[in-house]
Formats: structure tokens, C-alpha cells, sequence
């Protein structure tokens, strides 16, 4: 059990002394003890902190009082003593402890209570300190307060009971015990409130009705009864009749918590800090407990012990436990507290990890050596561990994300197939690493078990493992939880030793999880525990998925500057980040940069999470695996490519490795199981199309991979294949061209003459070295040996490609095109109609195509195009019709006269050509009846042209006349201005000033002009 406080004898009466100790009081270093003979003793407490604690008697006052001295209190602010002796209440100087007065109203007085508080004048707001008595006298309450040197008689209440005790419940209100119930009083108005306890029904706390009031309460009755009160910490008194308690506030309001069910009842209660002290003649010992878990937590035994006094502030933190003295009718005893740290270790040590936990949050951090908020924070962890080895997952994993626990020590709890290299298990069954756990002999403080309020074994903190998983015990214990386990291995090991009489080993060795058990703990590790450290984890990564430094995530004046709090995201920042004095700052790259560490300490800590929520996935629910690697995670790649490969789930390890940018990997597998016979292993892998896709996502970054991985797809498929290269996927676009360009016409010119097609047409890349090629690839497909109809759709293709751009070199593609092939020679003229030769073109459409329908087209297109803008070009645009004319009338030696395709053109087109040079290029043997419909065409253009210029000159006067008939109107156009006229934008009158007319008629200042809006 805890050992709180050590009891120390500092006075024993001698057997020859005739008296014996009837009431004792404490203040500042002295000690009072008052005597059954009316004596009292006044001595001065040294060392009261330490085990060297004594007395040194400093007086005795004989005829202090004439009977026994019964109780004893003292007001240190006004400098008296007050004593209850023979009924009468006395008033002494606390220094001589000469009698100053005697309250001759409280004569038959049975208890008193003193208090003192500061408080400020209602009229002034001057704070002072005020002290009060209290005194109970039969079935009335008395009280007092100190002023100008004496006290002057205030409120008299009259009860419905014997008083029995009071306890101030603040400056203003006190707690009345009377026989059968507990009253609160108000001291300013004499107003007096029952104090009733709640009754619980149906799982609902209410106030037990009045008519019922104590007495129906269970144990709260009967003239034997005893009633108690004290105040605790805060806010809260505790009020004690027979074997119970109830909880109440300071203004008399009765709290939900259960009550202490006391084995034996008290004979007194007090609170010293932040301990509940009970004693009980009976037993002939004080009982030391937590208030708020209502636990028993020390037993100590004093022989015929029967006063109990905790001097004040019993519940300020200056008290701390101090001056606690118990006494006999023959002994006084000083209770040394024993140092927090050591009480603290002692409850973890002793399994009582609730008290433990208890006890850190209810002393204040100045109590504390320890910073306090990491001791409660490693008891909790503990006591989520100590959950944990008794199969409460659930609790024990909400625990350890409440604390915010580090990943290392909650993961490294489970077996290996959970936390892997970390586990404390060996593959054996065994702690891995530890040391030889010595196991000293029980003794008789260990042997005590912790009890609650019913002095029963309590069950909350004890970690006895259930018969049926006893096992042999442990010799090694190691990491974080060994303390837990040799703890529980010494309290399992000796009770089994008092069990059985033959002190046969009990296996108690702490194994690994397995089996049923230990999915149900990986459950609730990753859905309580991992999945909370990976919500407050994803802050630190950017939308793509890059770290950021945490310091800039828990800066000062950040939207997450709260999280500075937690204990795991403020361990990001404990790297140094300043260099020590003289050390050159670190650049940016230097391995022993503050910022990387803290991003390499982050990284550890987020591939640890995501690696054990993978395998937790994989051992209780795969499905969860595949929304876990297609999205950002920090999983090892090492650990999920070894699982995923053993459980056969290849399309999750794909999406897995391609998160990762393992790309080389995993386009080998995709390779090895597209290109696989069997296809029941992976169906989903199976051909290309997955390879295909894959490779679509790639970027230019990786443009190597892409090469090497899509030959095979583009051989099996090559119609899907292309859409790497030429697919809407963004990606696509960005592909070095020239590269792609190369590869693919290594493994097929078609490919390649599609990829040119994709980049020149849809694309509209203007490049000249790849429209060039295009040209050359389409004549080296027209070259191969293919069926008639494939060569047409080639030749179509390559006419179309011709004519419609414009960005290949016309010299290199000329050089390219056979001169004598028929195939080609529509081809020539369409390159030499692009160098701007026309005259060459035409020669080819007129006397190798003889084709006059596409020569008369051509020089239409030509015609229509305007002036040529090649700088080789040596015929224009406006003769080309002439240059076809001439070639009919006067072809090159040895062609033919073609006379009626001449006289079309004549017939067609002769307007376009000048009438002197088309006439002269006649033949003499031409009747004028063939030339008719030129001259006609001729005549009828002339005529067109005069009656259009008529009708330009015309409109030309028409419009001159209405422009002088506007200015006339504008001069005939006048203002009068009179001597009234005024100015609409000054509001002065115009007189003689220099006027300005605006456009809509209205007259102003030469000056306002500009200023006129309207």
C-alpha cells in the first residue's frame, strides 16, 4: 500500500505523570497540549519536516483551567486563544496565554469552529482580514466576531437539534451537525437550509424529499450516531454520519458522487492535503484515502489513538500535508509526509495506477520536482499498457491516443506480425531484449493489497491474469513495460504461493498476442490509436504530398499553433535550431540542418503509423488495404511489397509502388503478369491495358521508363499503345517530341508517321523538321510494296498533307519526289506551287498529267490567294492565267499547239488577262466567231467597270450636297443674348463677356466651356 505519511513520536506521557492528553493545537512552530488536570503545555516543534522531528518544552500554565481543557483553537491574525473547558468558552492572549474573557452567553457550549478571511468593506472596498466563532450550545449556534480587540456577539440561531459539530464552509456559511441532520447557516442572515442527500433512481440523481430527510438515509441515524464534517479542496465539504458520506458544496448543495462506505465509521475526519484522514478508536488507527476515487490507501496502526488535528490551511497548497498531528490520551505523534515523487512511483510500483494518476492531477505543478504535465503523462501510458495487458484494447488504445503516446511505444507492444523489427517479442514467444528480472522476496508491505472504501480487495488496479492464462514465469523482461510485467509477476507469483500449499510455479509469462485476440487488439489500434495520429499528422504535408517542415506549421501566430500542446507534435520541435556559439550555421543541404532533422524525424514517425495501420489492415480486414496505398501514405515499401506479393494482391501493390514512385518496379510486374500465360493469377493485370494506362500517368520525367515498358504493349496492341503518345492525358503533350519521334520509327514508320499526324494536325506544331519528316515518311511508305488500295489512301494522305502545310522544306521534299514516276507528278507540282514555280507546275498538269480541269483549278487557288509571298517565286499571282495560256498557244518544243483548251481559258477567264498580251498570243488562223465569247466576256467587264465608276461619282455629289446643306443650317443658326441671360454653369450673367455656343444650343462663359457637363 502507499505510504504516505510516517507517524513520528514527538511526546509520550511518563508513567509517574497523573494526566492525560485531552486536546491539542498547532500554529506556526509551537504545539499546545491541553491536560485532563486543566495544564497546558506549550512546546516548540524543530525539524517538523524531517525524521529528526522533537519538542523543547517552552512553559506550562498550571491554572489554566480548572477542569479538563476539551477543545482548543486559536485566531494567529487577532493573537488569542480560544478554550472549551467545563461547558464555558474562554478567551486567551496567545502569547502569555492569560485570560482576556469568558463568554458568559455560551456557557453549556459542546463544539466551537474559528475561521478567519479576508473580505472588503462594503462602503470602502477595503480589504481586511474578519474572524468568527462559532459555538454550539445545546440546539442553538452562537456566533462571533473579532473587532476592536474582543469579540462582539453577532447571529444566535436556534436548531431543531443537538449541536454536534461545525465545520466553516466559507467566510459567511457553516455546516451544522446536528443529531439526526446536517444544516448549512448563513451568519449574515441567521437563515438556516437543510441539508439533504440525493436518492438515485433509475440511473438519476434527486433530492431525497425533506419529510424523509436523514433518517431514511441508510446508516444516517440513531442516537450513537456521529456527526462529521470537513471542508476539501475547492469547493467541496464532506459530510459523515454512522458508515456514510455525502458530498456537498460550499453552499449546501448536494454533489452526484457516490459515497465512501466505510467499514467501521469514524470517530473523526480531516483533510490535509490532498489526503482524506479518518480515525477509528476501534480499530486504533488512521485511515489515509484519496477523496476523489474514495480508495483506501494507507492503514496506521496506533495503539489507543483518539484525536486526530490537522491545523489550517488544511487545504491550501502551503499546508502540503504538514503539521498533521495525531495523539493518545498518552502520545502525540507529528505525520511526516513523505515527498510526492516517492508516493507518485510508489502507486505505479503497487499496481494503483488510478490513484497514481489521481494524485499528479491533484497537486499542483510547484509540489511536483517533475514537470507535471509528463508525469501524468507517462502514468496514463502506463496505465494504458497495464489496459492493454489485460485485453482492453478499446480503453487502452483511447488512453493512449488521449495522451498522445508515441507510435514507437504503443506499436512496439505487439507481436511482430503487427509492429515488426520494434516488437518486444521475439519470434520465440519472448521479450527480444531486457535484462535479468530480479525477483526479491515478498514483503509484508507488498504483500498488502490495495483496498477500497469497503476494505475489500479493490479490482480496478489488480492485474491478476485469469486462471486460464496463468504460465510458467517469466525470467526476462524488457523495454518500456517491463516494470508492469514483474510487477504483476511478483503479486501473481506470491498469491499463488499462499494459495497453494504444495508452492507450485504459476506460469504468469507474458506472451504475445495471437490468433482472435490479437485482431480485436489491431483493431482498435488502428481504428482508435492510428488513425487519430494520422489525422494530426496530415497537417505537415503539402497538397502534393511533401513534407513541410513542423516549425512552420507550429509557429507562433499559425492557424495550428494550438498543437504545440500536444506532447507528439511538439517532439518535432525539440531539434536545437539555433548553432552554438562559434559553430558556422548549417546550410540548407548540411545533413545536421535543424529543419531536415525535424522533417526526418516527422518522416520516421509517419512511415511507423502508416506501416503498422497497413499490416493491421492486412491482418483483420484486407478490403481496408486498397484505399490505404491509393492514397498519400508514408507506408515502408519494403514491408507492403512483401506482404501484398504473399497475400497475392498484385493490383493493390501496382497502385501501391506507383504512389511511391517506384515506377521501374512496378512496371515489371505489370510486364511480368500482362505478359503471362496463366492469367488466373492477377486477371486484372493480365495484357497490356493496364501497362498501357500506367504508362499514360507517366510524366516526361520518366520518359526512359515509357520507352522501355511500351515496346511490348505497342507490338501486342499498338492501336491502344499510341495513346501514351498521342492521348488526351496532359502528359502526352509534354513528351520530349524529337525522342518520341525517334523511338517509335524505330519500332514502326506507321506509328511514327501517326504520332506526326497527331503533333502537325491536332497538335499544330509548326515545327519544319517534323513536317519535313512527315513528308519523308509517306514516301518511304508509298516505296514498299503495298495492295492498290492501300497505296491510294497513302497517296491521298501524303496530296492532302502537301497542300495543306506549309512548314516543310519544299527544296529537300522536291529532291525527294522521282521525276519520272506518274505516281508522283501531281505530287511535283504541288511542291514547285508552294516554291512558287507555277509556270513548272502547270507544265506538269498540262503536258505530263494532261489534266487541263486541275491546271484551270490551280490557277484559280492562285488567283485567289493573291500575290505569293515565297521570295523564289518568279511569276505572280495575276499572270498565272496568262502563263497557262501561253502554254496552250505557245508550248515548249516538241509539245503541241492545244488550241481549245486556250480558247476555254479565253472564253472563262479572259477578263483577268490583259486583252493586248492574251491577242497577241493568238494564232492568225483563229476565226473571230471562236474569240466571241471572250470579246463578250471582255466587253461586258469593261462596261461593268464604267458603270461603276458612274455610280461611285454619283453618290460622291449626292454627298457632297448634303454636307453643304448641313453647313449652311449651321451658320443660318443664332443665339440671342439679352441682359438677364445667365451662364448655366457659373449662374452669372453673360454681358459683355466672351461667349462660347455649345452643340446643343445653349451659351456659357468663354471660361465655363470646359467645365460644362451636359
Amino acid at each position: 500500500m502507499l505510504n504516505a505519511f510516517n507517524a513520528h513520536s514527538i511526546f509520550e506521557v511518563s508513567a509517574k505523570d497523573r494526566f492525560r492528553i485531552d486536546s491539542l493545537l498547532a500554529y506556526g512552530d509551537k504545539l499546545i497540549l491541553g491536560l485532563s488536570t486543566g495544564t497546558l503545555k506549550v512546546y516548540r516543534v524543530h525539524s517538523p519536516d524531517t525524521p529528526d522531528v522533537s519538542l523543547s518544552h517552552i512553559q506550562t500554565i498550571e491554572t489554566f483551567s480548572r477542569r479538563k481543557i476539551e477543545v482548543l483553537a486559536c485566531i494567529k491574525e487577532a493573537g488569542i486563544l480560544v478554550s472549551l473547558s467545563d461547558t464555558n468558552v474562554h478567551i486567551h492572549d496567545l502569547n502569555d496565554f492569560t485570560l482576556t474573557e469568558t463568554l458568559t452567553k455560551a456557557r453549556g457550549a459542546t463544539v466551537l469552529a474559528v475561521t478567519s478571511n479576508v473580505e472588503r468593506d462594503p462602503e470602502t472596498q477595503i480589504p481586511s482580514i474578519v474572524s468568527r466563532l462559532a459555538i454550539g450550545v445545546k440546539r442553538k449556534v452562537l456566533l462571533y466576531s473579532w473587532a476592536d480587540g474582543g469579540f462582539q456577539e453577532g447571529k444566535e440561531v436556534t436548531l431543531g437539534g443537538q449541536v454536534k459539530s461545525l465545520t466553516w464552509a466559507s467566510g459567511h456559511k457553516i455546516v451544522v451537525g446536528l443529531t439526526g441532520s446536517f444544516v448549512m447557516v448563513d451568519v449574515d442572515t441567521a437563515s438556516v437550509e437543510d441539508i439533504l442527500p440525493l436518492e438515485h433512481a433509475n440511473g438519476a440523481a434527486k433530492v431525497r424529499d425533506e419529510k424523509a430527510g436523514w433518517g431514511s438515509y441508510v446508516g444516517m441515524g440513531g442516537w450513537g450516531s456521529k456527526s462529521l464534517s470537513t471542508r476539501l479542496s475547492g469547493d467541496e465539504l464532506l459530510l459523515v454520519r454512522d458508515s456514510n458520506t455525502l458530498f456537498i458544496n460550499t453552499e449546501g448543495k448536494p454533489l452526484d458522487r457516490a459515497p465512501i462506505q466505510w467499514p467501521t465509521p469514524p470517530d473523526a475526519i480531516a483533510y490535509s492535503y490532498p489526503y482524506l484522514i479518518s480515525l477509528n478508536t476501534t480499530k486504533q488507527q488512521i485511515e489515509v484515502r484519496n477523496p476523489t476515487t474514495r480508495t483506501l490507501l494507507q492503514n496506521i496502526n496506533l495503539p489507543t489513538v483518539a484525536y486526530l488535528h490537522v491545523p489550517p490551511p488544511n487545504v491550501a497548497l502551503q499546508h502540503a500535508g504538514k503539521l498533521f498531528f495525531v495523539a493518545s490520551p498518552t502520545q502525540v505523534w507529528r505525520m511526516g509526509s513523505t515527498d510526492y515523487e516517492t508516493q507518485i512511483n510508489d502507486l505505479v510500483e503497487a499496481g494503483q495506477l488510478d490513484e497514481a494518476i489521481r494524485l499528479v492531477e491533484t497537486l499542483e505543478s510547484v509540489l511536483l520536482k517533475e514537470n507535471k504535465e509528463e508525469r501524468l503523462r507517462e502514468v496514463q501510458m502506463l496505465k494504458a499498457q497495464r489496459l492493454f495487458q489485460k485485453h482492453k484494447y478499446e480503453e487502452s488504445m483511447a488512453l493512449f491516443a488521449q495522451v498522445s503516446a508515441p507510435p514507437e511505444r504503443v506499436v512496439k507492444l505487439f507481436p511482430k506480425e503487427v509492429a515488426g523489427d520494434i516488437s518486444i517479442w521475439s519470434d520465440e514467444g519472448h521479450e527480444s531484449d531486457g535484462e535479468e528480472a530480479e525477483e526479491p522476496a515478498p514483503t509484508k508491505e507488498r504483500e498488502e493489497e490495495p483496498t477500497n472504501e469497503n476494505g475489500t480487495k479493490d479490482d480496478s488496479n489488480d492485474d491478476e491474469p485469469n486462471e486460464k492464462e496463468k504460465t510458467p514465469e517469466p525470467k526476462k523482461y524488457g523495454g518500456e513495460t517491463a516494470s508492469i510485467f514483474s510487477f504483476g509477476t511478483r503479486r501473481t507469483a506470491y498469491a499463488a504461493s499462499v494459495a497453494n500449499n504444495d508452492n507450485q510455479p504459476v506460469d504468469d509469462t507474458p506472451r504475445p498476442l495471437e490468433g482472435e485476440e490479437l485482431k480485436k487488439a489491431a483493431q482498435e489500434l488502428a481504428r482508435t490509436y492510428l488513425n487519430d495520429v494520422r489525422r494530426k499528422l496530415t497537417k505537415y504535408f503539402d497538397p502534393e504530398g511533401n513534407p513541410v517542415d513542423p516549425l512552420t506549421i507550429l509557429s507562433p501566430g499559425s492557424v495550428h499553433e494550438a498543437s504545440m500542446k500536444d506532447p507528439l507534435e511538439s517532439s518535432f520541435l525539440a531539434i536545437e535550431e539555433a548553432p552554438s556559439s562559434g559553430a558556422v550555421p548549417p546550410s540548407p543541404t548540411s545533413p545536421i540542418n535543424p529543419a531536415v532533422e525535424r522533417v526526418e524525424k516527422l518522416m520516421e514517425t509517419c512511415r511507423l503509423v502508416d506501416t503498422t495501420l497497413f499490416r493491421c489492415y492486412m491482418l483483420i480486414r484486407p478490403a481496408l488495404v486498397g484505399p490505404l496505398v491509393r492514397l498519400p501514405n508514408q507506408c515502408d515499401p519494403d514491408v507492403v511489397s512483401q506482404k501484398l506479393r504473399e497475400q497475392g494482391k498484385f493490383d493493390d501493390l501496382v497502385y501501391f509502388l506507383e504512389r511511391k514512385k517506384l515506377h521501374r518496379e512496378a512496371l515489371e510486374l505489370l510486364r511480368f503478369f500482362g505478359q503471362a500465360e496463366d492469367m488466373n493469377k492477377a486477371p486484372s493485370l493480365h495484357g497490356p491495358q493496364r501497362t498501357i494506362t500506367y504508362l499514360e500517368r507517366l510524366k516526361s520525367d520518366h520518359i526512359d521508363l515509357i520507352f522501355e515498358f511500351s515496346t511490348w504493349p505497342l507490338k501486342v496492341e499498338p492501336k491502344d499503345a499510341m495513346e501514351v503518345f498521342v492521348g488526351d492525358t496532359g502528359n502526352s503533350e509534354s513528351l520530349p517530341r524529337p525522342a518520341v519521334l525517334d523511338y517509335l520509327e524505330k519500332q514502326n514508320q506507321d506509328l511514327a508517321i501517326q504520332y506526326l499526324e497527331h503533333i502537325v494536325t491536332e497538335l499544330q506544331d509548326m515545327t519544319p523538321e517534323f513536317h519535313t519528316r512527315l513528308a519523308g515518311l509517306y514516301l518511304t511508305v508509298l516505296g514498299k510494296d503495298n495492295t492498290p488500295l492501300t497505296k491510294a489512301s497513302w497517296q491521298s494522305r501524303f496530296l492532302k498533307f502537301l497542300e495543306t502545310s506549309d512548314q516543310y522544306r519544299a527544296e529537300k521534299v522536291l529532291s525527294w519526289l522521282p521525276r519520272d514516276a506518274p505516281e508522283f507528278y501531281e505530287c511535283r507540282a504541288i511542291v514547285l506551287s508552294k516554291m512558287g514555280r507555277h509556270k513548272a507546275a502547270l507544265e506538269i498538269y498540262v503536258f505530263k498529267l494532261g489534266d487541263h480541269e486541275k491546271a484551270e483549278e490551280y490557277c484559280r487557288r492562285v488567283h485567289l490567294a493573291g500575290p505569293s509571298n515565297t521570295e523564289v517565286a518568279t511569276e505572280s499571282a495575276e499572270t498565272v492565267y496568262h502563263t497557262l495560256l501561253s502554254l496552250y498557244l505557245q508550248p515548249p518544243v516538241p509539245q503541241a499547239q492545244q488550241l481549245e483548251p486556250a480558247l476555254r481559258i479565253l472564253s472563262r477567264h479572259g477578263a483577268r488577262l490583259k486583252a493586248s498580251e492574251a491577242l497577241k498570243l493568238v494564232p492568225e488562223n483563229v476565226r473571230v466567231k471562236d474569240l466571241e465569247s471572250y470579246f463578250e466576256s471582255r466587253i461586258r467587264a469593261a462596261n461593268a467597270t464604267v458603270t461603276e465608276n458612274r455610280i461611285i461619282a454619283a453618290l460622291r455629289k449626292s454627298h457632297i450636297v448634303d454636307v453643304q446643306e448641313q453647313l449652311l443650317d449651321a451658320r443660318n443658326s443664332h443665339v440671342t443674348v439679352g441682359e438677364e441671360s445667365v451662364c448655366p454653369v457659373c449662374h452669372k450673367r453673360l454681358g459683355l463677356s466672351v461667349i462660347w455656343r455649345l452643340p446643343t444650343g445653349q451659351v456659357v462663359h468663354y471660361g465655363c466651356a470646359k467645365k460644362a457637363t451636359f
